[in-house]
């Protein structure tokens, strides 16, 4: 395989009790192993566990052209099922990290202090955090931006939830929360690292034909099932979500947003303060959020919150929304900011849908995120939990969006085994062995 088209090739090994950091070359043999993502996180994780690592990788495509080739992922044991847990992020984190130069960071230990992990131009550091400790996750996020000079830096983060080590806390991308629905938030927390700071300048090689090859399925996406179909509204109504937080999700939203190089705007930002139909700033300095979240939007509707601004809470105490939501319905509450002191629970939140597809799949396997939607969106409606399980390993190993996964039956197996062989150039790279692998890491994550 030619590593240089798909991963700058450097696994960063950070040492919190000695405070640090070595680099440790990826080599062909474990990525003709494994690929990347959290099939290679895993491989990590076996590596060092008696360390109690935290593993943080990009996947295969993540940085490429390929459509979607946004995320990253965290792997570690997760406080709410005490088994692995595979996070994925995206938006900007996934190619940030690994245009700094590390396409794997492994964390062992724990900090005597809070710290930072500060990663930029292949170099990395470990940073005292103790100006941002106890702030929330929007006030770090402005704290960190401002301290290394630079407005484009990527970071996951904690806020107060994660420093008090409670189960419902969610590592965050920016200021938006994400899809930490295992509290892996709570061991960002035990491990006292308050953010992994990320800037990326770094770039990769592209093989002959691979840019043709995505833009050729790109285009094919956006005009098969999802032609016509934006943001969090329309996959709320094909989900069944409650008609009350469709209609508040339309009542609310400004504008939808896509991850790098997604055919689809996944993320909407509802404006709750302003008017939503007005484009320029009308003087609110926090006119609303950036809502990915549908389950915990959902849920903290139930509840008796106003889910618009619920979220946003949870976004800024570093809470998982459908979590929050949870545990507040269990509780009879609407007071957010008492979880960040005592928000446990004791398995991931449901999806507030008919007949919990999410418990089927959580039969299967307790290691892929349930903030993602249990079932297809848009199209494979009929698509049982066994292919869910299957497609969400496929997407967390080559770097794909998630979301997108469960919306493109374009994405065959087939042509992302031929993307595999344009990109690295390896023509004996197959179905057959991407589903090896995809089997592989589902096995090894039960």
């Amino acid at each position: 395989m030619e590593l240089m088209n798909n991963y700058k090739e450097a696994i960063l090994i950070v040492d919190l009790d000695s405070k640090e950091c070595e680099t440790e070359d990826l080599t062909e043999e474990l990525v003709e192993k494994a690929l990347g993502g959290a099939a290679l996180n895993m491989e990590l994780y076996e590596q060092y566990q008696d360390r109690d690592p935290l593993i943080i990788g990009t996947g295969f495509f993540t940085g490429t052209f390929m459509p979607a080739g946004c995320g990253g992922v965290i792997t570690g044991k997760s406080p709410v099922t005490g088994k692995i847990a595979h996070v994925p992020f995206g938006i900007h984190s996934g190619v940030e990290l690994k245009l700094t130069g590390f396409d794997f960071v492994v964390i062992l230990g724990k900090a005597d202090a809070p710290v930072r992990l500060w990663l930029h131009d292949g170099l990395s550091d470990i940073d005292d955090a103790g100006d941002i400790w106890g702030k929330d996750v929007w006030e770090s996020t402005d704290k960190i931006r401002e301290t290394y000079g630079d407005e484009m830096i990527q970071m996951l983060l904690i806020g107060p939830a994660g420093e008090n080590k409670v189960k419902a806390a969610s590592v965050s991308e920016n200021y938006w929360g994400g899809n930490d629905s295992f509290g892996l938030g709570a061991v960002f927390g035990e491990k006292n690292v308050k953010a992994v700071c990320m800037r990326g300048l770094d770039s990769l090689e592209v093989a002959e034909g691979f840019f043709e090859k995505c833009m050729k399925l790109k285009n094919e996406i956006v005009g098969g099932t999802i032609a016509g179909k934006a943001g969090l509204k329309d996959i709320a109504a094909d989900l069944g979500i409650d008609a009350g937080a469709i209609e508040k999700l339309n009542n609310a939203t400004h504008r939808n947003n896509a991850g790098y190089n997604c055919p689809y705007p996944a993320y909407t930002y509802l404006k709750y303060r302003e008017d939503p139909g007005a484009m320029a700033m009308q003087g609110e300095a926090e006119p609303g959020c950036l809502v990915s979240n549908l389950a915990g939007f959902a849920g903290l509707l139930s509840a008796g919150l106003d889910a618009p601004q619920g979220v946003e809470k949870c976004c800024r105490l570093g809470l998982y929304p459908a979590a929050a939501a949870k545990i507040l319905a269990d509780k009879g509450s609407t007071d957010i900011d008492a979880l960040v002191t005592d928000g446990n629970l004791d398995e991931p939140a449901p999806w507030p849908l008919d007949g919990n597809p999410d418990k089927a799949i959580l039969g299967i396997s307790s290691a892929f995120s349930t903030a993602i939607p249990p079932k297809g969106i848009f199209a494979d409606k009929d698509k049982d939990a066994d292919w869910w399980v299957k497609r969400q390993a496929t997407a967390y190993i080559l770097g794909i969006d998630p979301v997108i996964m469960l919306m493109a039956p374009e994405i065959t197996a087939e042509k992302l085994a031929e993307m595999v062989q344009i990109s690295a150039e390896a023509e004996d790279f197959s179905p057959d062995k991407l589903s090896t692998i995809v089997s592989a890491l589902i096995e090894k994550s039960a």
